[in-house]
């Protein structure tokens, strides 16, 4: 018996992206997709289009524009995987540190990453600013309505980088002047994605 639902839990992980265990729900408004199987987009370029970040909960949450990252698996091919790289001088990083999960968003209004990524959520509600409208997955991790696409992950590691982990001179160079500090990498396991439902 033990045998047959291990392998009913494999064939139902395999069909999809989501591991057996934390199947997604649906987001009103978006399909839910796999990204091993309907992600068209390149992963070398999906970060220059400054996706936007978000962590928190109901109570409290941030968002910010981000331009690094990247795509890939960890632990596994079944794993899919998100990674994004923050700074401890920003406000996003206090939560990135507190709470388990984080989304990253697609946009199409180009105005949305340029506010986000030169405000502090500190100092403004960079939502009410821009008139988004934050909501939250069945985890309790926040995104916003007025997104194209939604990928929820839970981070699975973090590494704190400091200047002893340079192995060549562009992270020197680059971290030689930049005041808020060295990035940590968060590597974040994909427990869900959702993609804008045209016909919505």
């Amino acid at each position: 018996m033990k045998k047959i639902l291990a392998i009913a839990a494999v064939s139902i992980a395999s069909m999809g992206l989501f591991p057996a265990s934390v199947q997604a729900q649906d987001l009103e408004g978006f399909k839910e997709i796999s990204v091993q199987k309907d992600f068209a987009g390149n992963a070398f370029t999906f970060f220059t289009k400054a996706p936007i970040l978000a962590s928190g909960d109901k109570q409290s949450c941030n968002a910010m524009t981000i331009g690094w990252g990247s795509l890939g698996n960890y632990l596994g091919y079944q794993r899919p995987t998100v990674s994004v790289y923050v700074a401890p001088g920003r406000y996003t990083y206090e939560f990135m540190e507190r709470y388990p999960r984080f989304t990253v968003m697609e946009f199409d209004d180009p105005r949305i990453a340029k506010y986000m990524g030169s405000h502090s959520g500190r100092n403004v509600d960079k939502a009410k600013a821009l008139n988004l409208h934050i909501a939250y997955t069945s985890h309790g991790t926040p995104y916003f309505k007025e997104a194209k696409s939604v990928i929820e992950c839970e981070v699975m590691t973090a590494f704190h980088q400091t200047e002893k982990d340079f192995r060549s001179d562009s992270p020197k160079k680059f971290y030689k002047n930049f005041a808020a500090g060295v990035h940590t990498v968060y590597i974040g396991e994909v427990i869900g994605a959702w993609r804008k439902d045209q016909s919505c």
